[in-house]
């Protein structure tokens, strides 16, 4: 799959949430333009698993990568301010879980493996995610993934510099809040 594909993919999960294509773009540059402002959900450590992870899950080519994007604010903002109790525990618990993967089979932490041992990891991950979802259950790695993506494709990085282009505004919606663009 080429990258230009995945943007594809994530407007068509973003009719499974609800939102229309319009609004998930609408929400995801929102929230890349509060970035700069630390969250503070993740700790240190949670924040540099996410980031490492979304390096690997998008990592820089020709085109600058989840880094450059700063795809782990991003997640991190999604998951603190759009999740629910329930799925922000279940995605603290999968970054606890890829450092526990991680000590048994390298005796490092997740952050701490070549990129090589981290592709091993979440390849792992990505395995275990779908036995589980062909049980119906929601996962972490689906998460993981997702954010990644999203937060890469409503980025200027991801916007500008990978599919090169300069998005013209759709529709005009005046100041909407954004309670109205999430619901």
């Amino acid at each position: 799959m080429q990258r230009r594909d995945v943007l594809r993919l994530v407007g068509g999960i973003s009719a499974l949430a609800g939102l229309s294509p319009e609004r998930l773009l609408a929400l995801g540059r929102e929230t890349h333009r509060h970035d700069a402002t630390p969250r503070g959900f993740f700790d240190i450590h949670q924040l540099q698993t996410v980031a490492a992870a979304g390096e690997r899950i998008l990592p820089a080519t020709d085109t600058p990568g989840a880094l450059a994007a700063e795809c782990h604010r991003f997640t991190e903002r999604i998951v603190a301010d759009h999740f629910d109790p329930v799925r922000q525990r279940r995605f603290i618990a999968g970054l606890v879980d890829l450092d526990r993967r991680a000590s048994g089979t390298h005796q490092q932490l997740f952050v701490d493996l070549t990129d090589r041992d981290q592709d091993g990891v979440l390849t792992a991950v990505e395995r275990d995610a779908y036995l589980e979802r062909a049980g119906g259950a929601d996962t972490f790695w689906r998460d993981l993934k997702y954010l990644t993506l999203y937060g890469y494709y409503t980025s200027r990085v991801g916007i500008e510099e990978e599919l090169q282009t300069v998005r013209i505004p759709g529709r005009f919606e005046g100041a909407m809040p954004i309670d109205e663009v999430t619901s």
